[in-house]
């Protein structure tokens, strides 16, 4: 089920000129937070492949080793977030396994780690483990705290620190940890955590994450720290059912775009690792993600407005039929990241959001407007507000053009649909 050749030429040809864009931009071999690249990346993928189709950063790794995936990172002339951490054993069965050390022997450890590599400037971000700490369990909390005081004093680029967060970590959580890290990032894996036919817990997702952001901000004040939040979204298992083969594209774009759409500042795949799970359709997910890619790094350079765009409300968009709102109960699933997640967080919960999910950004003079509808299975029309002919209005994604009618924009979103419009005054 390889791609057909023409297309994976084409995202060759748009990278490449993407990447000539990089090199004349401010910052450019730096990526965001601490320069002006957008971070798109995949765990344990291949870099000198990855980096033709719109890859920014190469990682996360797991390698025990992490000077290989970093050297082939460099080689390829990626960025890389190298990973730093002791085996601790937290997430064994039996608590008592756990590593004893104290917190003088975390910092020695950790500091040791963080001073052999801390002259390698493709490091952009620092990749804390074990994953999936809990705040409820003292003794990971207080690693977690030795270890990032070890990394912050080590490291003479002040880079910014992430831990993986599980699929199911709320707000609440999310800011127990997040007060050590600089990226907050936890699983977005739709399909792995049963919500295949309800993907607005992506936006229920990324709003868990700012949420807890804006609750630090508040908490720290002017003097703390800056924190993004990130998409998580998945790639690691083939559809139960084959002839659902054909929606993976639609589900990568959905899940890609209205995770940024809700506040996102980067994306990071699991997995690039061509898994026994994924056999049959790695293809399809990693030519889906890989457009996304070259979309926001590539010569549109839409990542640019997620990361820097103001948002704005100068062309409202309101859904005139289809459904207006959707609804789907939020649980954990059992065998989903189950030692890591409270008993709080796998509670039932009632989600709902609009079905049409609308985020309108200024950049560099020009006005971009995302459309995205979340329904799985219903078309939507939509209609802004009435327009003035001082406008002049590009689809960006060219599917279908632009339509106006007694100037209002109008359309029609099929189930899952992503659209952008660049709006210019004349």
């Amino acid at each position: 089920m390889n791609a057909p050749l023409p297309r994976r030429l084409l995202l060759a040809c748009l990278i490449a000129v993407s990447t000539a864009f990089a090199a004349a931009s401010p910052n450019g071999d730096q990526i965001y937070p601490r320069g002006k690249v957008f971070p798109f990346m995949g765990y344990s993928g291949a870099p000198h492949r990855d980096v033709h189709f719109g890859f920014s950063v190469a990682g996360p790794s797991y390698a025990a080793d992490q000077e290989t995936p970093l050297a082939a990172a460099e080689s390829a002339g990626l960025s890389f977030p190298y990973k730093i951490g002791l085996k601790m054993d937290f997430h064994a069965k039996a608590p008592d396994k756990a590593l004893q050390l104290s917190a003088e022997e975390v910092k020695k450890q950790i500091t040791e780690q963080v001073a052999k590599v801390a002259n390698r400037k493709s490091i952009c971000w620092w990749y804390l483990g074990p994953e999936e700490l809990r705040w409820w369990r003292k003794n990971e909390m207080d690693y977690m705290a030795a270890a990032v005081e070890a990394i912050r004093a080590a490291d003479p680029l002040n880079r910014p620190i992430w831990m993986y967060e599980p699929n199911f970590r709320d707000a609440k959580s999310l800011a127990k940890t997040g007060r050590f890290q600089d990226i907050i990032g936890k699983g977005f894996y739709v399909n792995l955590a049963g919500y295949q036919d309800h993907r607005i817990w992506v936006r229920w997702s990324m709003d868990q994450q700012t949420k807890a952001i804006t609750e630090l901000a508040k908490e720290e004040g002017p003097g703390g720290r800056h924190r993004i939040p990130i998409v998580l979204p998945e790639l690691c298992k083939d559809p139960e059912d084959p002839a659902l083969d054909h929606l993976i594209p639609r589900w990568v774009r959905h899940d890609v775009y209205l995770g940024l759409m809700s506040g996102g500042k980067g994306v990071a795949i699991w997995s690039l690792f061509q898994r026994a799970e994924v056999k049959r359709t790695w293809p399809l997910w990693f030519d889906a993600y890989s457009r996304a890619a070259t979309e926001l790094t590539g010569p549109l350079q839409l990542g640019q407005v997620f990361l820097f765009g103001k948002k704005s409300n100068k062309f409202p968009v309101s859904v005139v039929s289809g459904p207006k709102e959707l609804e789907v109960t939020k649980g954990a699933k059992k065998e989903l990241e189950a030692g890591t997640t409270s008993k709080n967080e796998k509670q039932e919960a009632r989600i709902i959001y609009p079905s049409l999910c609308v985020s309108e950004y200024e950049h560099e003079g020009a006005t971009y407007l995302f459309l995205c509808n979340s329904s799985s299975t219903e078309l939507i029309a939509y209609q802004s507000r009435e327009l003035t002919d001082e406008w002049d209005l590009v689809d960006v994604f060219g599917a279908r053009g632009h339509n106006r009618k007694n100037n209002r924009l109008y359309g029609y979103l099929e189930p899952l649909g992503v659209r952008c419009y660049r709006v210019t005054a004349r």
